[in-house]
Formats: C-alpha cells, sequence, structure tokens
C-alpha cells in the first residue's frame, strides 16, 4: 500500500470536525481530478469511518486512510471502516502487533531513535516521522536514521511541512511520501470550494515531481 502512495510522493490530511458524507466523497472527487487519489482522514469521531467507509465504497481505487489512530480499539475500527492504510502519532505496541496480522498498512508515529527501534522490535517497518518540522525537519530526519540506512524502511513526514521542502524529504530513500496539510485547507472543505482543492492537489503533485 505504500508503495502505491508513493507513486503521487503526497499524501494529503483532512482535518474537518463531523464531516458530512457529501461532502467527504465531493473531497475525494476533487482530488482526484488533480491526479491525487489519496488522502488520511483524522480518525477521532464516527463521522470520520462513516466519511472512509463511503469513500472506499464509491472510488474502490482511492488510497483512503485513517489518521490519528490512538489505541488498538480505533486501528480495528479503522480496518472495519475499510481504511486502506493507518497512521499513528506515537508508538503503541498493542497497535503494531494487531497490524503486522492485518489486512492494511500501519504507520505508528516517530521522531527519536528509540521511538524506531520499538517499532522495529514489534515486527512493523513502516513510521511516520511526526511531528516533522517542529522536530527538526530533514537534516533532524536524516540524523536519526543513520543507525538504521541499512534497513528497509518506510517513511511518511508529517507535521507541518511546505511545499517547499517536500522534494528535501523525497531526497532522502526511505521516503515515499510526504503527508500534506495545506491541500486539504479547512475553508476550502468548509466553503465548498473544490475546485481549489484540485488545484492544490496539482500543485503538491508538481511540488514532489516536477
Amino acid at each position: 500500500m505504500f508503495a502505491n502512495l508513493g507513486k503521487y510522493k503526497v499524501v494529503p490530511l483532512l482535518k474537518v470536525k463531523d464531516i458530512e458524507i457529501a461532502d467527504a466523497l465531493k473531497v475525494a472527487e476533487a482530488l482526484i481530478k488533480g491526479g491525487l487519489p489519496a488522502m488520511e482522514i483524522t480518525f477521532r469521531r464516527h463521522s470520520d469511518s462513516k466519511a472512509i467507509r463511503e469513500i472506499a465504497k464509491e472510488f474502490p481505487d482511492f488510497l483512503i486512510g485513517a489518521s490519528g489512530i490512538l489505541n488498538k480499539d480505533q486501528f480495528l475500527r479503522a480496518i472495519d471502516s475499510k481504511a486502506k492504510f493507518a497512521t499513528a502519532p506515537g508508538v503503541c505496541e498493542d497497535s503494531i502487533k494487531i497490524a503486522v496480522k492485518s489486512p492494511i498498512v500501519f504507520a505508528p508515529g516517530a521522531n527519536t531513535p528509540s521511538d524506531i527501534e520499538r517499532i522495529l522490535l514489534n515486527g512493523c517497518v513502516h513510521f511516520q516521522f511526526f511531528p516533522a518540522e517542529l522536530s527538526g525537519g530533514v537534516e533532524y530526519l536524516k540524523a536519526i536514521m543513520e543507525p538504521f540506512e541499512h534497513l528497509p524502511l518506510d517513511i511518511l513526514p508529517k507535521g507541518g511541512i511546505p511545499l517547499d521542502k517536500i522534494k528535501g524529504y523525497l531526497q532522502i530513500p526511505q521516503v515515499y511520501a510526504v503527508s500534506l496539510e495545506n491541500v486539504l485547507c479547512t475553508e476550502y472543505v468548509a466553503n465548498r470550494e473544490w475546485d481549489k482543492i484540485t488545484e492544490a492537489a496539482k500543485a503538491a503533485v508538481g511540488a514532489a515531481l516536477n
């Protein structure tokens, strides 16, 4: 799954409270038009699980993920909601142990070598570097990855990353994609400005691939 996300190099993050199903589907459609059929939805409310389920049903090839998984129960609900991948802000070993045997890919959160060690010792090779920019950005990620550079890890940096820094992260061999919050701006969704989401998606993909 993360290899599929790597085709687009960016993963938009949707953080909207109680999003309506119709709006969630419009967001997905706008991203598809922008050449970016992927996104994460913060997984905090019943409306989030419903949105993920409906997007997965309406757009079977869309790469829809559940973000912000805090415990194993949430992770199991994400699977039930038909999410194709899931991410977490930290290291919940119970979630990882379930994830390595589950049908979807899971990326726990890490920003220290100790976090990475715990993830690896629990059988997972994926993680999200979070919060990316506040933790020290590209140079800090390179530093904490140095002891693990020989391992086949898959990394998703997330948190405060502007378009002009995408390429820096993607130059790190283990980084397959970057999570972005500025593609799905809250005001775009609130005002139902779907065309602006499409244009933001195009800009993000362009910044990553060109």
